[in-house]
């Protein structure tokens, strides 16, 4: 039994060999399959995003954490001082238009090609931050955007309407720590502040991860990955 087990592994390598050097249109072996195109997942991402199903998602995420917001408050005393946490890029500005000119190259190189752009806000996000604002709620913005950037990121916030936040906690050029963790340390900083972060936002599963958050909202993102 185990000599005609060996045949056969020896019959499959053969075949697969074979089947690489003549070009074949067979199946290809187990492990040696060629990865989408990119101009196939191009494709998708835009019809996505395009068909409307993407901000029908983010409205219905947005939708929920005010709910949220309206019911924790109520509950609320005076003297508790509640926060909201928002990420910046695809939660709270929107790179739509510079990513997908782009061939959805990564964030670093859309700010070389487009450095002088402004994002646009997301507003379902821009209404939930006013709401929250409205309400008394301290709001955070926190970001892996560096130091560098923060005067045009200020900038651009105020022009699409974000405005009277508590503060803007950018990470130090040049940083290399992962999402995952720099942003519950920067949430631990706002906690340390006295604050009680009652709700954090973002796109990516890294910007929620860790501690410090009543409670934490997702809004879809299948155009990048941030760790």
């Amino acid at each position: 039994m185990r000599g005609i087990a060996r045949i056969f592994l020896v019959v499959c390598v053969c075949a697969c060999t074979l089947s690489a050097q003549t070009g074949s249109n067979t199946s290809p072996c187990v492990g040696s399959q060629e990865p989408q195109n990119h101009a196939i997942a191009v494709d998708q991402l835009v019809r996505y995003h395009d068909s409307g199903e993407y901000d029908r998602e983010i409205r219905e995420v947005a939708n929920a954490a005010r709910d949220y917001l309206e019911s924790r408050i109520k509950d609320a005393s005076k003297q508790d001082k509640l926060a909201a946490v928002f990420d910046i890029d695809e939660t709270s500005l929107s790179n739509w238009a510079s990513m997908s000119d782009c061939g959805f190259c990564s964030y670093s190189v859309q700010v070389k090609l487009y450095s002088g752009v402004h994002d646009t806000a997301i507003v379902p996000v821009l209404e939930l931050f006013n709401y929250a604002k409205k309400n008394g709620i301290a709001t955070f913005f926190v970001t892996g955007r560096q130091n560098a950037q923060r005067e045009f990121t200020v900038k651009n916030l105020d022009e699409v309407g974000y405005s009277g936040w508590t503060d803007l906690i950018m990470q130090p050029d040049g940083n290399k720590l992962p999402a995952r963790v720099f942003k519950p340390q920067n949430r631990q900083q706002i906690e340390d502040r006295g604050y009680r972060i009652i709700l954090s936002i973002g796109d990516q599963a890294s910007d929620l991860a860790g501690c410090c958050a009543e409670r934490v909202y997702k809004l879809p993102n299948p155009f990048y990955l941030v760790q």
